[in-house]
């Protein structure tokens, strides 16, 4: 981190929602390597319901392919339950699959960020530390409930082009797997 203050994770709790058993210690042991005071894991969506009706977490790491309920889904129906303590966690998919479609569908269903596996210890940090730094406003309207896409609130300066041109680029191939930079600028 090239940041003057470090992120002290020793208080915060963290839970992994990943049919993979592998992958789901994988990225738990990433988590314990960063210093997390708690980690927890489920291995099924139905745990991981019950798990986040119980207690409150700081984070939400969820693998997008799970069988049964996939992460998106999950997501949706986390973001749609007002009255529950989990409802505004910042939620991270995961998946080795990210066609344009699919990224949208996640950020569309309230998910705060999307990392492509193979994860690298140094990109998971990443992103804890920028959602950690970089908060944003939860939205909860008619169609849509999750962080505030906007990142500024000002009028593009005179003579700048579209700045959704990377983005809409990115979705004239929707079938096309995207690097995590790409899987970024969508959210950005």
């Amino acid at each position: 981190m090239h940041s003057q203050t470090r992120l002290d994770l020793r208080s915060a709790r963290m839970l992994v929602i990943d049919d993979n058993t592998q992958s789901a210690e994988l990225i738990a042991q990433m988590l314990m390597g960063f210093r997390v005071g708690k980690v927890e894991v489920c291995r099924t969506p139905q745990e991981g319901a019950e798990t986040i009706a119980a207690r409150r977490y700081d984070l939400l790491i969820i693998d997008a392919d799970m069988q049964g309920v996939d992460g998106i889904t999950f997501t949706r129906d986390l973001r749609t339950q007002s009255d529950k303590i989990n409802y505004t966690t910042p939620v991270i998919l995961i998946s080795s699959h990210t066609p344009v479609g699919k990224v949208q569908s996640a950020r569309d269903a309230g998910a705060n960020l999307v990392v492509k596996t193979p994860i690298a210890p140094a990109t998971l940090l990443n992103r804890i530390v920028w959602l950690a730094r970089n908060g944003r406003p939860f939205v909860s309207s008619d169609g849509y409930c999750g962080p505030d896409r906007r990142f500024k609130k000002l009028p593009p300066p005179e003579g700048t082009g579209e700045r959704r041109a990377d983005a809409l680029a990115l979705t004239a191939s929707p079938e096309r797997e995207m690097s995590q930079d790409e899987v970024d600028a969508l959210f950005g």
